[in-house]
């Protein structure tokens, strides 16, 4: 880095400006950072909801304020519009399900219409996803077709001050697979950019004991040569006001990095700081760090500051060997995140899982890191930098003081805009589904991982409450137009997300049980199916004409907007055979770039948690997180038309077979729990930990 670079035009002085920020490191390079205990007030977390119960205390999130400023919004304040945002999700997905069951009950024909609409949404929802989603395929096909490194390097040596970039990445984890580890910075290590300039950062957890530090000893002592430098953190554990997570997990670790680094970043532009966070798993695409250098650096810092990158996700790399519901729902993710990046014209897309920022944005006041009491620190933190650019605006704009009476600019209402955005880098980053060592216990792993992420529908409540206040401050007119439909937007989707096509599969359960089921026994049991067998095709089409016909508008439309649903998957399964075709093929990995240094193919074998990591037992198997030229294991080469032929059969019975099954297992049910959690105990979840394939 350049100490030449001027400082960015924002920046969190308070953390880099620190003593702890300035001292020469506490560790040396590629050691571990002895954890430092937090002397913090000790106020205790609330496990109410409610801000009315008389011993309900405040949460102070106070693991946070050791080392750096408060923030300003969260659910987790014990007051009653924090409380009535953190309950609005809940009471709207059991409202929803509440008004299906009652008027199923007692008022078929609104019960019908209420199908209907909610059926056409969740029509239009998928059929934006499959669209957008087919384009997402053609857009990861050109993006790894690109030398993403090589036009860096052409940037780089038109304008030398573009070598003043820096990244470091952090790697959240508990009692993950040492050896899946050590596979997932191995690959990290491939990309050209990694020794020069990438820093990693292994974000252990205390709380997983005296394993957390051997294991960390032994990846660093193996994977130090592939980083600039590389050293752990042990986020402990029982620190008041924290949720035990991801999130605070990766806050602890992000504070770590600034002390560590802290020399090297004073007096840097932080926008050309880049923070990668992932999963323990991730497999990034070789060039994904330099394309994003190369999106970054081609932006002024004003737009740098104010960008997210996301790869799509790719749930893949155990597709086969895991239960058919499992992977329906990697199906799913598949599109919705593939669509999300592809289109958003309309809807923005979210951070998710594996993605990149700047320090400028990450250390901006307004952000000042990771929230350390909440699970779905992906969504949320797409959510607080939104509206962080829009509070900075705003005391810009209605903040102003003269003489102690406050000042309004003549353009403030046209001032406050969002600047936050979610910029797509078409290259895959690959990952594990939930597998444990039987078929049903899988199962059950992928409920309680579905359980953790639909605890993300609090995130909507989020949302009102930083809008809320938002437009407090401001006044409903003191925003324009343009920027309520863009916080209006964000809620949509989270709503159509976690509530609406939730209460829509439940829906058409209920018509299930109260109709079709019905119906079917009485046909089969009246002699029907013989009747149809001995029909001809005219008389059937005409008989089921007439049965149409004889429905009233309300059945009527409920059965078009069913109909029309089935038609989208078609195009909904396409996708995820296209997709999952070019991984396999390779085609992904045609072009990789070249790591500035040789990294040895290293055999897999058993990835158990314990013990040492030990190559040479596990030359046996074959196996490896690579293969001889570099690409991934899962890259099998050219397929013949009998093996893709059998893949889009398999795809094909996945979705129609374990379609909607799947939804109602791994979304419907997770989100009424979350629901009724939200409701009993507020923000109060438990993190639950995904367990991952242990031999792949």
């Amino acid at each position: 880095m350049s100490s030449t670079i001027t400082a960015p035009r924002r920046r969190n002085q308070a953390v880099l400006d620190s003593p702890n920020a300035g001292a020469p490191p506490v560790t040396g390079a590629h050691s571990i950072a002895p954890p430092t205990p937090p002397s913090i007030p000790t106020t205790p977390r609330s496990t109410l909801g409610s801000p009315l119960c008389t011993h309900a205390t405040r949460r102070s999130g106070s693991g946070d304020i050791a080392a750096g400023p408060r923030r300003r919004n969260s659910l987790s304040e014990v007051e009653v519009l924090p409380w009535l945002c953190c309950m609005a999700p809940a009471l709207s997905l059991l409202g929803h399900c509440s008004a299906i069951v009652i008027t199923a009950l007692f008022f078929p024909t609104v019960f019908y219409w209420l199908t209907t609409v909610l059926t056409a949404i969740a029509g239009v929802w998928i059929s934006n996803l499959a669209i957008s989603g087919m384009y997402g395929a053609h857009c990861l096909r050109e993006g790894t077709s690109t030398d993403w490194h090589a036009k860096l390097e052409e940037l780089q040596n038109a304008d030398p001050t573009a070598n003043d970039v820096l990244h470091i990445v952090l790697l959240p984890n508990y009692k993950e697979n040492e050896r899946m580890l050590k596979d997932t910075l191995e690959n990290l290590g491939r990309s050209p950019m990694a020794r020069g300039r990438t820093r990693v950062v292994l974000a252990m957890e205390q709380r997983e004991g005296q394993a957390a530090r051997e294991k960390a000893e032994r990846l660093i002592a193996a994977t130090s040569h592939l980083f600039a430098d590389i050293f752990a953190t042990f986020h402990p554990e029982n620190v008041p006001g924290e949720v035990p997570g991801k999130s605070s997990n990766t806050q602890w670790a992000y504070r770590e990095a600034l002390r560590q680094y802290g020399p090297i970043l004073l007096g840097c532009d932080l926008s050309r700081v880049f923070l990668t966070v992932g999963d323990a798993d991730t497999h990034w695409h070789p060039q994904y760090l330099s394309a994003m250098t190369l999106q970054g650096l081609q932006m002024s810092t004003e737009q740098r500051s104010w960008r997210i990158w996301q790869p799509p996700i790719l749930l893949m790399r155990n597709i086969f060997t895991v239960p058919a519901a499992t992977r329906a729902s990697a199906h799913a993710t598949l599109i919705f995140e593939l669509a999300s990046l592809a289109n958003q014209k309309v809807l923005p897309a979210f951070a998710y899982s594996a993605y990149s920022m700047t320090l400028a944005l990450a250390s901006h006041p307004e952000v000042d890191g990771w929230d350390v009491d909440v699970i779905a620190e992906d969504h949320h933190m797409f959510c607080k930098c939104f509206f962080a650019a829009l509070w900075e605006q705003a005391h810009q704009a209605y903040g102003a003081t003269n003489n102690g009476v406050k000042t309004i600019k003549e353009d403030a209402h046209s001032s406050i805009v969002p600047l936050l955005k979610v910029d797509p880098i078409f290259l895959p980053a690959v990952s594990y589904l939930v597998e444990t060592d039987g078929y049903i216990s899988s199962c059950i792993a992928r409920f309680h991982q579905a359980r953790r992420h639909m605890q993300g529908i609090v995130e909507l409540g989020y949302v009102l409450l930083q809008y809320t206040r938002l437009t407090g401050f401001t006044g409903l007119a003191g925003l324009p137009l343009k920027t309520h439909l863009s916080a209006w937007t964000i809620a949509f989707k989270m709503h159509t997300l976690h509530v609406t096509t939730t209460s829509q599969c439940f829906a058409i359960i209920v018509a299930s049980l109260t109709t079709f089921i019905p119906s079917a026994i009485y046909f089969i049991s009246t002699g029907g199916v013989g009747h149809v067998l001995h029909s001809q095709a005219t008389a059937i089409l005409a008989e089921l004409w007439n049965f149409f016909t004889s429905l009233d508008a309300a059945q009527q439309s409920f059965a078009a907007a069913v109909g029309n649903i089935s038609g989208i998957m078609a195009l909904f399964t396409m996708t995820v055979y296209v997709v999952l075709v070019d991984l396999i093929e390779g085609r992904y990995y045609e072009v990789m770039g070249h790591p500035t240094h040789e990294i040895p193919p290293v055999d897999e074998g058993d990835e158990s948690i314990e013990g040492p990591i030990n190559d040479n037992n596990h030359e046996a198997n074959g196996k490896s997180p690579q293969n001889k030229d570099g690409k991934p294991s899962f890259v099998l080469g050219p397929r013949g038309f009998v093996y893709k032929a059998m893949l889009l059969a398999q795809i094909i019975s996945d979705t129609t077979t374990v379609g909607y099954p799947a939804i109602t297992v791994y979304a419907l049910i997770p989100a009424i729990c979350a629901a009724c959690s939200l409701l009993r105990r507020g923000t109060d979840f438990e993190y639950i930990v995904a367990e991952k394939p242990e031999d792949q």
